[in-house]
């Protein structure tokens, strides 16, 4: 993978607005990529999984995440200007969030990845629970530190997201772009 792109990610704990916030920059006439673990869920789904079947093996859920994360980056052009809703790196920061060891060949995979910057989205105030999130605000939390944490230590920027209107987060992200 090629150290130099113009890729971003846009990342966070559950239910702080990521993909209303990408949604938005697609209408700006940006490339998106949905969220690889909500693409995971809802194909399982459609086969006639439950969400407990689905993240019943959270470290094997992690991984086939993080295997549909490489193909995606392996294809995609790193010339055009896209944001990921959540990036290789999210990978560590889940094992580690539900208290798994990070083997050598995730690190491996997830080293080859980088982005021009990480857009760290703060919770909003309200936590909206769905389908297919298994996790909750004291978790969201956690992760939101583990997320920065995981980013900082590769060496890619972080810019934290306040809790704004999603117009306002789109004009924040583009002026840190």
């Amino acid at each position: 993978m090629p150290r130099s792109n113009n890729w971003y990610v846009v990342t966070g704990g559950p239910s702080v607005g990521k993909t209303t916030l990408l949604e938005l920059l697609q209408r700006h006439g940006y490339t998106i990529f949905p969220e690889a673990a909500r693409t995971e869920i809802d194909e399982k789904i459609a086969l006639g999984f439950t969400i407990e079947q689905i993240r019943g093996d959270e470290l094997r859920f992690q991984l086939d995440v993080l295997g549909r994360k490489a193909d995606i980056e392996h294809a995609h052009d790193p010339n055009i200007v896209t944001f990921f809703d959540r990036g290789m790196h999210d990978t560590l920061a889940y094992i580690e969030a539900h208290g798994m060891q990070v083997g050598d060949n995730v690190r491996n995979i997830v080293s080859r990845s980088h982005y021009k910057k990480v857009f760290l989205l703060e919770p909003l105030p309200k936590y909206e629970q769905d389908y297919a999130r298994t996790e909750n605000e004291v978790f969201r939390s956690k992760i939101t530190g583990l997320l920065h944490k995981t980013y900082a230590q590769a060496g890619i920027d972080v810019v934290i997201v306040p809790p704004l209107t999603p117009a306002k987060r789109v004009e924040f992200v583009l002026e840190n772009m």
